[in-house]
């Protein structure tokens, strides 16, 4: 195999359930700390004006054809990054992130992108007869909301840890239950010789 190209760990075959849940959430919330470290870049090209600096026509321009973003994916990132990382005045004095809960959260890993985007189009949408203790107070309400599981993932944690069979009753909005893996036969899937 060629460097980095490890494919699938054979240990994690070998995980139980809990473990691989566990190893999952450690490597996404690597993924989201690693991500955080790139809107602080994206942050100082911006502020450093670096895509007219290399014939861009602006950060987002530069975020497009470098990262092969789509418009929209590079607007977001770099809206993250205006609200999210520090920035610096004129005098040359270093400012704290507009949101700095939302922002320390994000980088310990906390939250996922579409929390964040969430939570800035909140914030962003106060009125301005909001004060700025108001705003604080929904920024942490928002954070602390965030980065509670949703109470169907609190029950399946839950049960988990009672159960090892695999649920076959699909549940539909309109609040029917579906039984359809009860009446089948199981098939065990075998992969290549």
């Amino acid at each position: 195999m060629a460097a980095g190209d490890e494919g699938t760990d054979p240990e994690l075959w070998m995980c139980k359930p809990r473990q691989l849940a566990d190893l999952l959430r450690e490597a996404e919330q690597d993924i989201r700390r690693r991500q955080a470290r790139a809107l602080d870049i994206v942050a100082a090209i911006h502020r450093n004006r670096v895509g007219k600096a290399l014939g861009h026509d602006n950060t987002m321009r530069m975020l497009q054809d470098n990262l092969l973003l789509s418009p929209t994916e590079a607007g977001r990132r770099l809206k993250r990054a205006l609200n999210l990382c520090s920035s610096q005045a004129l005098t040359g004095e270093t400012l704290a992130p507009k949101l700095g809960l939302v922002s320390d959260a994000m980088r310990r890993g906390e939250l996922a992108d579409s929390q964040i985007d969430t939570i800035l189009a909140i914030v962003n949408k106060l009125p301005a007869r909001v004060n700025i203790e108001e705003r604080e107070g929904a920024e942490a309400s928002l954070v602390e909301h965030a980065k509670s599981p949703p109470p169907a993932a609190s029950s399946n944690l839950a049960n988990a840890s009672t159960t090892t069979s695999t649920p076959t009753a699909q549940h539909h909005p309109n609040g029917r239950t579906r039984n359809r893996a009860a009446n089948r036969p199981y098939t065990p899937v075998v992969m290549g010789d």
